[in-house]
Order: C-alpha cells, then sequence, then structure tokens
C-alpha cells in the first residue's frame, strides 16, 4: 500500500503563517498563558498528526481564524490600555487649569477665616425640621441652630460665635446638617463651600484638589468654576 503524502504545501504554508503571526506578538507584547497554550496546542496537533490522516483543511484554517481572533482581543487591550492612559494624562491637565481658580464643590468643610464662613445647603424633600451644627476637628459641637425650611438651596453664615459666647479660632470646621420629614424620618441633606484651589495633586491615579482652606476633595465633587 502507498503511503500517504506528507501536509500539503498548504497547510505548510498556513503553518508558517501562524508561526509569523506569533513571533510578530511577541514583539508587540509578551502573550499570555491562553495565547501560548492555544499556539502549543496547535503546533502538538500538526506534528503529531497522522500522516496517512492529514488535518482537514477546513479545520486547520478554523482553529487559525481562532488564533487570529486570540491575537486580535490582546492587541485590542493593549490599544484600549493606551486610550485610556492618554486619557488619563489629558483629564490631568484639564483639571490643572482649575488651579487657582473658584470652585463650588459639594464639601461639609467649612472655612472660618477672620469671624467669617459661608456655606450652601439643601434638603431633599419637604423638611419638618432642618438643623445646623458646627463640629470642631475634634468632633465637638461648637455651634449649633436651626436652619431653614424652605425648598432650594440656602445659604449657611457663620461669625465663628461658639453656643457658649465665645469666639472660635480660625481654621477648618465640619458642617453638618440634619433633617427630618413629618413623619420623623430623615433626609438627605448636601452641603456645598465655594472656595479657590490651592492644588492639584494625582493620589493613585485620581485627581484630588486642595482647597485654600486645607479641604482636599476628589474632582467630581466639583460642581462648577469660575
Amino acid at each position: 500500500m502507498t503511503a500517504t503524502p506528507a501536509p500539503t504545501t498548504t497547510a505548510t504554508t498556513a503553518a508558517k503563517n501562524a508561526a509569523q503571526t506569533a513571533a510578530a506578538t511577541g514583539e508587540a507584547k509578551k502573550a499570555t498563558v491562553d495565547y501560548e497554550s492555544f499556539l502549543k496546542l496547535l503546533t502538538a496537533q500538526l506534528r503529531n498528526q497522522d500522516p496517512l490522516a492529514p488535518m482537514d483543511a477546513t479545520q486547520f484554517m478554523t482553529q487559525l481564524a481562532q488564533l487570529s481572533t486570540v491575537e486580535q482581543s490582546m492587541r485590542s487591550n493593549d490599544t484600549l490600555g493606551q486610550v485610556l492612559d492618554t486619557l488619563k494624562s489629558s483629564g490631568m491637565r484639564m483639571d490643572m487649569a482649575l488651579l487657582g481658580r473658584k470652585v463650588e464643590v459639594e464639601s461639609d468643610q467649612l472655612s472660618l477665616s477672620e469671624g467669617k464662613a459661608q456655606a450652601a445647603y439643601t434638603v431633599d424633600g419637604t423638611p419638618a425640621s432642618v438643623k445646623l451644627e458646627v463640629l470642631n476637628a475634634a468632633g465637638a459641637v461648637v455651634y449649633g441652630t436651626s436652619g431653614s425650611l424652605q425648598p432650594g438651596r440656602q445659604v449657611f453664615d457663620w461669625t465663628g460665635k461658639t453656643s457658649a459666647g465665645a469666639t472660635a479660632p480660625d481654621g477648618l470646621y465640619t458642617l453638618r446638617v440634619t433633617a427630618k420629614d413629618k413623619d420623623g424620618k430623615a433626609l438627605t441633606a448636601a452641603t456645598v463651600i465655594t472656595d479657590t484651589v490651592a492644588e492639584v495633586r494625582s493620589v493613585d491615579g485620581a485627581t484630588k484638589f486642595v482647597l485654600k482652606n486645607g479641604a482636599t476633595v476628589g474632582s467630581d465633587a466639583v460642581l462648577s468654576a469660575s
């Protein structure tokens, strides 16, 4: 019986193309374990195929197409990574443009300077009671008063006078807003302050703004700039 010849020229050419593809991928980036495993499996299949029953050309081309898909996915991941790095760099440059500008941010950090401190607050829903409290760095309440029950944005001004009638030192305080509806259910409140950006930092890939009053906020807390 006459032996069937070795794999066809088409299969040999396809194998060479697969090897070239693998080499090109290695130059762009070290292949992942899944990609290497797929390539080793395909190579072993070609090496150990039965000469009397070589691999079907259609099946072989299907496997090559799968190999190409894996490679393209890896290249796409590399490209996406480069795009993300570019966007981060671009975003940082845009954030730097806020340096020295006055911004309105969502924050409860209240700055007292020369007897003046101001913040704004809003309450979700219709409040039946609103309590405003100013806390010092130790978390102790130094001043408290009732807030407005009107809907919408409200402004809170503090002269630095404590509930005991003393004068609080300049510095950074916390404004706590507690609101409840007519049934005593707690309502969500948000506080807003206006200050100047003194410094822009990148912390773990995220932009942080250091305000003139010493508070640090994330870029997502910035509501407006002027």
